[in-house]
């Protein structure tokens, strides 16, 4: 295919057959892979054939200097062929010294933005390739077109890359010397294209990053073309080891089961028989018989380890069943089970417990009650005279404040035993916290020290919080 198509590109005209010569070269680039080394030009040969004819002799009535014709044109010569370059000094010295009048006679004629937006440079480039003529008498014209400086400057830099292209032989390697020169004519270039217009900058930042990726480029053909694709990676099978459950692709045992049904009678979903909820002892009893010592059910296979179970359970019973409901926070999950499924034996474990709340008096009531106490300690008989005297006094008088009531009581009804008032202060703080806080305290009436130790405080005319006036 390859040798069949060059031959018809050779017999084809280049002038008058265009656009057939196109199409092969485009059919060919499609048939073969991008990693193809027959059109990769691996040894880098250049077109040397295209040669650029341009006057010798100056013609009459020139309006340019000639000198400098030939000298801009004469830098074609380089520019087709930069292999000449390298082993030739004097080649090298010429085109160097060419070149900078070229970049000299640029800069002293800039270009402005108006002369840059005049020609629609992006238009013609997206509609063919210009071939710029070689008259003496257009050069004056040529040198204030944008696109043609560009086409200029633009050629230098590719032949100053491929002057600096890697893997090259020590042959063909530049010298120290010519190292120099190149760097310092490469950014002279870049300077003219920057300040070229229309959008210097932006044109000089593409160029660069066409240039960087062609270093790419001659690399992989100095490595062999190695080709781009890769082999696709293979798949590895592992060894099927042993699973816990058996997996399902897509929603769970149940759903596949209901959509089974659902295929074989398409009115399972609608039938009002499908839905059956069990009753509360129906559903307990299982874990009632595993809780029966005598049945012999071993601790594994009994129902409360398993979380579906219990959890369903607990929601049926969030439902139906408060009672049994509360009670999963002092027994667990057996203690939900309703009592009379229970065996006799385990009845009276999870018989519910009264309510700490309902026996449990107001906060005031306990604190007045313990007031009480510490003031109706038992005192001697000798002094109970005096204390009923001093009472008698206290009951009479009213008191606005804990002073007042402090200096009313009697000084033996308010000498109290102070092992007996931190054995009262300890309960009053333990109120809440102790078992028995929710238990009610005695009357005063039984405490002991009689009706002769009885301090009434409803008589003092006291308000608030009796531990205060303590």
């Amino acid at each position: 295919m390859l040798r069949t198509c060059n031959q018809l590109l050779r017999r084809l005209s280049k002038a008058n057959d265009v656009v057939l010569c196109g199409r092969i070269l485009m059919f060919l680039a499609h048939f073969f892979p991008l990693s193809e080394r027959s059109a990769v030009n691996i040894k880098g040969v250049f077109n040397t054939s295209n040669e650029t004819k341009y006057e010798k002799e100056a013609p009459d009535g020139i309006s340019i200097d000639f000198n400098f014709y030939k000298t801009f044109w004469g830098l074609q010569e380089y520019f087709c062929n930069p292999p000449s370059l390298t082993n030739a000094p004097m080649k090298w010295q010429k085109f160097t010294s060419s070149l900078m009048d070229v970049l000299n006679t640029f800069e002293a004629q800039p270009l402005t933005d108006e002369e840059g937006n005049a020609n629609d440079l992006e238009e013609d480039a997206a509609t063919f390739s210009i071939k710029y003529l070689t008259s003496s008498k257009l050069m004056g014209l040529e040198l204030k077109d944008p696109s043609f400086r560009r086409h200029v400057l633009v050629q230098s830099l590719i032949l100053f890359d491929y002057l600096k292209a890697p893997g090259k032989t020590d042959k063909d390697v530049p010298s120290e010397s010519m190292k120099d020169e190149i760097k310092s004519c490469e950014e002279h270039v870049k300077k003219m294209l920057e300040l070229t217009p229309p959008k210097g900058k932006e044109f000089l930042r593409k160029v660069e990053h066409i240039l960087e990726r062609e270093k790419n480029w001659v690399w992989w053909k100095r490595d062999g073309c190695p080709p781009f694709e890769k082999p696709p990676i293979e798949k590895k099978i592992g060894l099927d080891g042993a699973r816990k459950r058996p997996r399902w692709r897509l929603g769970n045992k149940e759903l596949s089961q209901l959509w089974k049904w659902a295929d074989q009678n398409p009115n399972a979903l609608t039938d009002p028989e499908r839905i059956c909820t069990p009753s509360i002892s129906e559903y307990w009893k299982p874990l009632a018989e595993d809780m029966d010592v005598s049945a012999g059910i071993e601790e594994e296979y009994h129902h409360k380890n398993n979380r579906v179970y219990c959890w369903k359970g607990l929601r049926f019973a969030a439902r139906q069943d408060l009672e049994g409901f509360s009670r999963f926070t002092d027994f667990g999950i057996e203690g939900v089970v309703p009592v009379e499924l229970l065996p006799p034996d385990l009845r009276s474990k999870y018989q519910a417990k009264p309510s700490d709340k309902s026996k449990r008096p107001k906060k005031e009531e306990t604190k007045g009650t313990q007031m009480e106490d510490q003031m109706a300690t038992p005192v001697s008989e000798n002094d109970g005279e005096g204390a009923k005297a001093g009472n008698e006094t206290a009951a009479t008088t009213p008191v606005d404040s804990e002073a007042g009531l402090m200096t009313n009581i009697p000084n033996n009804a308010a000498r109290v035993d102070d092992s007996v008032l931190e054995e009262n202060q300890a309960q009053g703080s333990d109120d809440d916290a102790s078992p028995e806080a929710g238990q009610i305290e005695p009357d005063t009436d039984e405490v002991e020290g009689g009706p002769e130790a009885e301090c009434e405080t409803e008589d003092t005319g006291v308000e608030g919080d009796p531990e205060a006036d303590l």
